[in-house]
This record gives C-alpha cells, sequence and structure tokens, in this order.
C-alpha cells in the first residue's frame, strides 16, 4: 500500500510540479515539431497516432497536442515510469512498455537512469551520445506491426507515427506493414547530418514518402501516394 502511494505522488509531482501540467504551452515539443504536425493535418479530429519512444505525456512530446485536441492513439516506452506516467495523463490511449526492432526478439537496453529520452537498443549510438556510465538490462521487443495488430486499431490505418528511439529507428520502420497501416505523416529522428544519404530517408523515399520539414533531429515525412 505504501509502495504505491509513493508511486501515485511521484508521478503526480512529475507532472504537475516538475514539469508544470498547469502552465499551458503553444508548444511541447523539443523544436516545435507539435506545431508543424498540427498544421500538416489543421483542423483534423479523432485522428490516430502512434508514438514510439514516447518517453514522456508533456515533456518534449510530440502528440499531447493531438491528444488535446481528442486524438487517440498507442505509446510505447521501454520505461516503466514513462508508460506511469502515461497510463496516469492518457488514460484513454494504449501505453506499452517494451522495445519495437524489425523482428520479435530479446534485446539490450542501454540507459543511464529509468526515465530518459537517452536510452536505445543501439550500442554505437549508446556509446557516441551518452555520458558517463552506461547501464544495460535485457527486454523483449516486438515489430510494430506485432503490436497493432493485437490492438483495437488493427484495421485503422495511421494518421502519425512518431518515432524517437535513439539511432534504432530505422529497425521499427522495417516492421511496419505500409501497404496496410499506410502512415500519413511520419515524425522521426535522423542522426546523419547529410539526411539524404541516410538509411531513412532512402528507405522511405522508395516508401513514396516526400520529405517536408527539419528540426535539429527530428524531420517530418509526408506521405505522397
Amino acid at each position: 500500500m505504501f509502495s504505491l502511494i509513493k508511486k501515485k505522488i511521484h508521478i503526480i509531482h512529475n507532472i504537475y510540479i516538475k514539469n508544470r501540467f498547469f502552465l499551458k504551452k503553444k508548444s511541447y515539443s523539443m523544436d516545435k515539431e507539435d506545431l508543424n504536425i498540427l498544421n500538416f493535418f489543421k483542423n483534423k479530429k479523432d485522428g490516430f497516432y502512434v508514438d514510439v519512444g514516447c518517453f514522456h505525456p508533456i515533456n518534449r512530446n510530440n502528440t499531447h497536442l493531438l491528444y488535446m485536441n481528442n486524438w487517440r492513439g498507442i505509446n510505447i516506452d521501454i520505461s516503466q515510469f514513462s508508460i506511469d506516467l502515461f497510463n496516469f495523463l492518457r488514460p484513454d490511449d494504449l501505453n506499452y512498455k517494451c522495445a519495437i526492432s524489425e523482428k520479435k526478439q530479446n534485446v539490450k537496453i542501454f540507459f543511464q537512469k529509468e526515465l530518459s529520452q537517452l536510452s536505445t537498443t543501439n550500442e554505437e549510438q549508446a556509446n557516441k551520445v551518452f555520458q558517463g556510465r552506461i547501464k544495460t538490462k535485457v527486454m523483449q521487443a516486438y515489430t510494430l506491426n506485432e503490436i497493432l495488430e493485437n490492438s483495437k486499431y488493427c484495421n485503422r490505418e495511421i494518421d502519425l507515427l512518431d518515432i524517437d528511439v535513439e539511432g534504432a529507428d530505422y529497425k521499427v520502420l522495417l516492421g511496419l506493414n505500409f501497404e496496410k497501416y499506410n502512415p500519413k505523416l511520419i515524425c522521426i529522428e535522423i542522426h546523419n547530418q547529410d539526411i539524404h544519404n541516410d538509411e531513412i530517408y532512402k528507405f522511405l523515399k522508395n516508401k513514396g514518402y516526400q520529405h517536408i520539414w527539419s528540426g535539429v533531429f527530428s524531420h517530418l515525412f509526408k506521405n505522397s501516394s
């Protein structure tokens, strides 16, 4: 009982005090990705998003404004505390703790603390970006197809696919049936400064996507079909 109360206090402190939930912002993203996403979809209501590497429901989040506009979707992260936060603040979403990859398998996770944007299945990216001691753990990974096929959204196309998994983003794309789920807009991180020669850019271009916006790390691709 005490542990549940402590957990609830931790969640409330993180949302309402640390991240000032009641202080409304124009943008909740790191680089105003959410404003560009809203502009793309104009006044669309009841949209469907999938957020892989969701991290936090309001801090540096690309889908909070969509949720406030009556969108709903699926949020996925490898951190249990991240999912606890989403379950608390977005009970109408489906929130899953797991890794996403190109196939169902056990994967090694590289991280420094339980709630952090800097967690990945890509060891090279961890060694490049992380500072200090790197922790590891093994976790079950699923494909995005498996998550979608076993959800209430199994027959619905994706409006926004948001991917931020620190260097393992390409593997997430490989595990999605594009013909069935046909995302209208994809927001994805590319760490290669020459994005036109990056495997993600080439993959999406081959799928018929057009690059329409870039931030520092995030890039938007629209479905041109």
